[in-house]
């Protein structure tokens, strides 16, 4: 993959009618870029079937990317599974509830590189000009030992059906171990660098997903029902002692004994109702291993502690389908739980008692105004810190239930139609993103700042631009 890119800018046109940049006064700007990558790969995979019961199938697969260092380019990366439909066996043969059954494993190794184009250069950059003369910076440390971060996966589950398959279903259950994570890791400032892109550490993943497809009415009215739902833990569990952060003012960050991207901050305590001022927790460990969970109005003296999680829990879709005669309708409703998001972006100039011009939320209103003000709002102080600073008071509950879709449409087919050689003709009207069910204050609960180069940079809200509401109309005609 290679791409170019090029640009002219111009200013100062004679009117709104010269759409060129030869007839702008001033040229006032043009640049060029080429960005660079490439992949090879070998691929060769097996099938094995056994009188329609047992199946095995394997692969290899070699695969070389140009992001890596000249030693450690290629990867390779085997699976293998295998399954057992259960119901072709003679001993379920008269169980007539169960249509279906199919038990099945699966190992297999992965391959990420997905960490940009170049992370494994020493880079230069020509933007170091002074005084009218060219001059050239470093601007990346080189790694030439960084490789293809792995993941071994197991998972093992089954299919199964009931009642001629009117109940159909898989349940799953999964672990994946991750090690030489990619990760944007932080270095001391003395050596002209902030970061640099190393394999780091080890992760692990595990959950369970479940999916159940209902046939509920199959007459003239059709009714079907989807739901799929899924579980996930995740958890460092090797960091090498390395300091990574990153996202709004380094509040996500990888730490040993959590999921990547853990919210990492001064905890939030509320407010003094004696003088309006923000409190913290200290958070601090005394000689005998205590934790001293008293607090303080001075930011500068509370610990920074892991207060929260932008990774759910769990993630659900739901999915019903209707259809009558030429009209159909379908709804799905989709959403996460157990995930926080970072507001700080937003919150410091609009939820930070004054502190900007910004315009602020309304629960500014209910900020501290007198003494024995109960609140968790502190006293408005323009252009002076109190409370606004990163902490947990910006770490709010991101779970939300969406109302995704709904389609609802009437299909026309007949003699009528192909007369003039149509053989289907369909209307329908849809939405999208119709209704939200969510705790989340601000604009969109399913958003993430795009503007950070770390990547583990999760659940930041910064001004993002909240997900419209659509609604389409239209016409589908098959000749």
């Amino acid at each position: 993959s290679q791409a170019k890119y090029n640009s002219t800018a111009g200013t100062d046109f004679p009117s709104n009618s010269y759409q060129k940049i030869a007839s702008a006064a001033t040229k006032s700007a043009g640049s060029s870029s080429q960005t660079d990558f490439r992949f090879l790969s070998y691929f060769l995979r097996a099938n094995y079937s056994l009188m329609d019961k047992y199946i095995v199938a394997a692969s290899g697969r070699v695969d070389g990317s140009s992001r890596f260092g000249k030693e450690s380019r290629l990867g390779f990366f085997p699976a293998v599974s295998a399954g057992w439909i259960i119901t072709n066996e003679k001993f379920l043969s008269k169980i007539d509830v169960l249509s279906f059954l199919k038990l099945r494993a699966s190992y297999g190794v992965l391959g990420n590189a997905e960490i940009g184009n170049f992370p494994q250069l020493g880079l230069f950059s020509g933007d170091a000009g002074y005084a009218g003369n060219a001059g050239q910076r470093p601007s990346q440390l080189r790694n030439d030992s960084l490789s293809w971060e792995t993941t071994n996966q197991t998972d093992i589950g089954f299919d199964f059906g009931l009642f001629n398959n009117r109940i159909s279903g898989e349940i799953d259950y999964y672990q994946k171990k991750t090690s030489g994570l990619l990760l944007t890791v932080n270095v001391p400032a003395t050596t002209g660098f902030t970061s640099i892109v190393r394999n780091v550490g080890k992760l692990e993943n595990s959950g369970y997903e479940f999916v159940l497809n209902t046939q509920n009415l199959i007459g003239a009215f059709k009714w079907s029902t989807n739901f799929n739902i899924a579980f996930n833990k995740g958890k460092v569990t090797d960091i090498q002692k390395q300091i990574i952060e990153g996202g709004v003012s380094n509040m996500n960050r990888v730490e040993e004994g959590y999921n990547v991207g853990v919210f990492f901050t001064p905890e939030f305590a509320g407010v003094d109702p004696n003088n309006g001022d923000a409190l913290f927790y200290k958070n601090k460990k005394g000689e005998d291993g205590k934790l001293d969970r008293s607090t303080t109005n001075k930011y500068s003296e509370a610990e920074r502690v892991v207060v929260g999680d932008p990774n759910p829990d769990l993630i659900f879709g739901f999915t019903n389908n209707f259809s009558y005669k030429g009209f159909d309708l379908s709804v799905f409703f989709n959403g996460v739980r157990g995930n926080q998001n970072n507001i700080y972006g937003m919150g410091r100039y609009s939820s930070a008692s004054m502190l900007y011009e910004d315009n602020n939320t309304a629960d500014q209103l209910r900020r501290w105004q007198k003494v024995g003000d109960v609140t968790d709002i502190p006293q408005v102080r323009l252009y002076s810190t109190n409370g606004s600073q990163a902490s947990s008071r910006y770490i709010v509950d991101g779970s939300y239930v969406r109302l995704r879709s709904v389609t609802f449409g009437y299909s026309i087919a007949g003699s009528m139609l192909r007369k003039y050689k149509i053989e289907k003709l369909r209307v329908y009207v849809s939405g999208q993103n119709l209704l939200t069910f969510t705790k989340y204050p601000y604009w969109d609960p399913e958003v993430n700042a795009d503007s950070f180069d770390s990547n583990i940079a999760k659940g930041n809200d910064f001004y993002t631009p909240p997900q419209p509401r659509t609604l389409l109309a239209g016409i589908n005609i098959s000749f």
